[in-house]
């Protein structure tokens, strides 16, 4: 009797192995923190399994403390326990079209924003609407998109929605502008929104990476003696375009921004800085008290440094 027990449930587990078989294929989404029994569930549910029993027995015998890799994949109802699980084990899921975008450094956002959707298709009504949103910039943990957008190049899924594509965007930033570089900001005496502000002028006034500790030098210790930061690139931003040369009417617009005319640092961020301008404010040169630069006009984005507004005058005179 016994032995007619064990051969009767030998036959049922042997056919409950079996695949249904009935050549039927369709795509299987395994959802990301699913465990093994919520998987063995829903493949029967989805038919390609006789029981999700069989398939928790085959991953306790051949793939034991195995984790399996959320996805999509392509599966058919002929396909053994063993086989499934092995293509979720290895990640084998199916190819998912994506598209490239690189953000340099120094964009603003109405400039970010055209490049993200002509390179991943998204309407740039629908970005336009998220930067203005108030409970999504909450949600994201930002004031404003300005100085957000962090510059990288991306590869996103080109069903990634708007929202998660900015939202990577934002916490490609953070992990940069982390806890050990706020606290170095702080050493210096900004806050960390105030770090960013004052490297998106940085990023905008200095256009060799040697210099920028330099630059960023020169503002702090301006700040330092409440000396106004006198930045032709916070009028620039001001006046909304970039000018080759500013004219001394161009200086008195009237702006939070401008900073010819204000104390401090504007507002909110100018643009996007890179790495570069945001490791310069964290660490700025200041030992030599430069409170001046101007640009040599040679061609190489170098400058000129001061620290008296006679010694600035004649760096002026120098490169003219």
């Amino acid at each position: 009797m016994l032995l007619v027990v064990g051969f009767a449930g030998l036959i049922y587990v042997r056919k409950l192995e079996t695949p249904p078989g009935h050549g039927v294929a369709l795509k299987f989404t395994l959802q990301r923190g699913w465990g093994v029994r919520d998987v063995a569930r829903a493949l029967e549910d989805s038919s390609l399994v006789r029981s999700r029993w069989i398939v928790l027995l085959s991953y306790r015998r051949n793939f034991p403390g195995s984790s399996l890799q959320a996805g999509s994949y392509s599966l058919s109802d002929c396909m053994e326990a063993d086989s499934i699980l092995a293509k979720f084990i290895s990640g084998d899921v199916i190819p998912v079209a994506t598209s490239w975008v690189t953000l340099p450094p120094g964009l603003r956002v109405e400039q970010s924003l055209p490049v993200l959707s002509e390179s991943l298709g998204i309407p740039l009504s629908e970005l336009e609407n998220l930067s203005r949103g108030i409970e999504y910039l909450n949600a994201v943990g930002i004031p404003c998109f300005e100085g957000y957008l962090f510059p990288e190049t991306y590869e996103f899924a080109d069903s990634t929605p708007a929202w998660n594509v900015v939202d990577t965007i934002v916490r490609t930033g953070f992990e940069v502008m982390d806890s050990e570089w706020e606290e170095r900001c702080e050493m210096v005496g900004l806050s960390p929104f105030d770090a960013l502000i004052l490297a998106s002028i940085v990023e905008r006034e200095a256009a060799s990476d040697t210099e920028r500790d330099l630059v960023a030098g020169v503002f702090i210790n301006r700040l330092r003696i409440n000396m106004r930061l006198e930045s032709c690139a916070t009028v620039q931003y001001a006046l909304g375009e970039v000018r080759e040369v500013l004219l001394y009417r161009d200086l008195e617009i009237e702006s939070p921004y401008n900073t010819y005319r204000n104390s401090g640092l504007p507002p909110a961020p100018i643009c996007s800085p890179g790495v570069a301008s945001l490791e310069a404010v964290a660490s700025p040169d200041t030992a030599d008290g430069y409170l001046f630069f101007v640009s040599k006009g040679d061609g190489s984005g170098e400058h000129l440094f001061a620290v008296t507004a006679t010694g600035h005058a004649q760096n002026i005179r120098a490169v003219r």
